[in-house]
């Protein structure tokens, strides 16, 4: 009758646990039936029961059944506890802010989330939660400095931010790359990016013009390489470079400079001392930055 009881414990504990504790978690620490702690991350669960999540000390995607866990424990990866199973030194996060004379554009537009190209006209953010930037490299997405193009996490659930025009962000001006190719000129319909959801910051800006850069590319010279198998794959990654982009408060759309052409066609009535010779098919980026800079 006592085995009985036992057994009949053992069995509601083990209920408890599968009805109560199996929820996703970020980050934390597993205990198994064997008392071996591992210190995880972006544990999820599948409807056969097993747990899957990433091993934080040796950076592999590992998973195990229900009935072979004994305790989850959901601690941040900066908790002792955490580093000291993974034996990793502590990492301070520190949120780059914008240094006031960094040289870069300070806009005159409310901290928040612009969804709309309507609302950034308007200077009425529909957002404002807690983000992060962010790279995109592995599972740990470092966060990222302005020389990068990069993506906006929210804190809440670490998920990333889509289809929204443009985020201003401890004081600096992003775009959404989707937004620069879906508000462009008529004009520029070839251009195209391998990171739609990615933001690039604003470096100039006035009363005409915003003024940023971004990685983009032919779409049908793209087309052509990726068609070349392997190695055109390759080049096709090669073809994205860093264009110069400038919003036009006028006609409330963007101008993506395609090639030197492209650029001087924009400039010649507009400054044109700031013509270039065009030796090359992309424009010389430091001097397109020094023609905006005077008509912006």
């Amino acid at each position: 009758m006592k085995n009985l009881l036992l057994i009949s414990c053992l069995l509601f504990v083990n209920t408890v646990f599968s009805q109560e504790q199996k929820k996703n978690y970020k980050e934390g620490i597993l205990t198994t039936i064997t008392d071996e702690s591992i210190a995880f991350k972006n544990l999820t669960w599948d409807k056969n029961g097993k747990a899957h999540y990433l091993n934080a000390k040796n950076k592999q995607m590992e998973q195990l059944y229900d009935n072979s866990i004994k305790e989850i424990e959901e601690v941040s990866g900066n908790d002792p506890k955490f580093l000291a199973i993974t034996e990793e030194a502590a990492v301070v996060h520190n949120i780059p802010t914008i240094i006031k004379d960094d040289g870069l554009y300070k806009p005159d537009y409310p901290e928040g989330i612009y969804t709309t190209k309507e609302e950034f006209i308007n200077k009425k953010p529909s957002q404002k939660k807690d983000l992060t930037k962010k790279g995109l490299y592995g599972f740990d997405k470092p966060i990222a400095g302005d020389e990068e193009s990069t993506c906006f996490f929210f804190d809440q659930n670490d998920s990333k931010l889509k289809n929204v025009f443009a985020v201003v962000y401890h004081g600096g001006l992003y775009f959404n790359i989707k937004a620069i190719l879906n508000n462009r000129s008529k004009n520029d319909r070839a251009q195209d990016s391998d990171n739609p959801n990615s933001f690039v910051r604003v470096v100039t800006g006035g009363n005409n013009y915003l003024y940023t850069e971004a990685n983009l590319a032919n779409v049908w010279a793209k087309g052509l390489a990726y068609n070349a198998g392997v190695s055109g794959s390759v080049l096709a990654g090669t073809l994205n470079v860093g264009k110069g982009v400038v919003w036009d408060y006028k006609n409330q759309e963007f101008n993506i400079f395609k090639n030197c052409k492209d650029y001087n066609e924009f400039i010649k009535e507009k400054s044109p001392e700031d013509l270039q010779k065009c030796p090359n098919q992309q424009a010389d980026i430091l001097l397109v930055r020094k023609a905006i800079d005077k008509i912006k």
